[in-house]
């Protein structure tokens, strides 16, 4: 069963995004640009107003071109961002990290392994929208770690991961009584 269904914090996306959004209006700065060169260039033999406009069709198949690749990117970002996630259920804890559009990297451990879980809350954003990093550790042969960063309300996801832990070591004790 799944106990949590855990994004990370909705800032890191706006973050994200910012850069793209200034991307996306440096077009419109291409008409100054023209009237710019056309006020410093005296005697210029070309026309940068029309050159530089966007009822150039030239300019306008070249400005469309670099929105689809900024809204290309902005929509990767978007995408990333979404399928980033990370699932508690009632047997382990599933973190599901895409890497790029084709490639994603599942990583699971099971409650009755997990050994250590931390979180860590740094800095006045972090702080201030409560977001940070969630670090859970395995016991077993080799040392398995799932680290959660940009993860709202850690604390809380922490307390409950712990609960869930002790649910289940209390219903193994349980068992082995019987």
């Amino acid at each position: 069963h799944i106990i949590l269904r855990l994004h990370k914090h909705v800032l890191i996306l706006i973050g994200q995004l910012i850069p793209f959004a200034i991307l996306d209006y440096l077009p419109y700065l291409l008409p100054r640009l023209g009237e710019f060169l056309a006020q410093t260039t005296p005697a210029a033999t070309i026309d940068f107003v029309a050159t530089f406009s966007f009822e150039n069709p030239w300019v306008a198949f070249i400005v469309g071109m670099y929105w689809l690749f900024v809204w290309m990117g902005a929509f990767g970002t978007f995408t990333n961002h979404f399928l980033d996630q990370w699932i508690v259920t009632n047997e382990r804890v599933i973190a599901i990290n895409q890497k790029s559009f084709w490639d994603r990297e599942v990583s699971s451990l099971f409650l009755h392994r997990i050994q250590n879980v931390e979180t860590d809350v740094e800095g006045f954003f972090h702080t201030l929208f409560h977001f940070g990093t969630l670090s859970v550790e395995s016991a077993g042969a080799e040392l398995n770690r799932i680290r959660i960063t940009g993860l709202p309300n850690p604390d809380q996801v922490r307390n409950r991961i712990l609960q869930e832990v002790a649910r289940h070591e209390k219903e193994k004790l349980a068992a082995v009584r019987l």
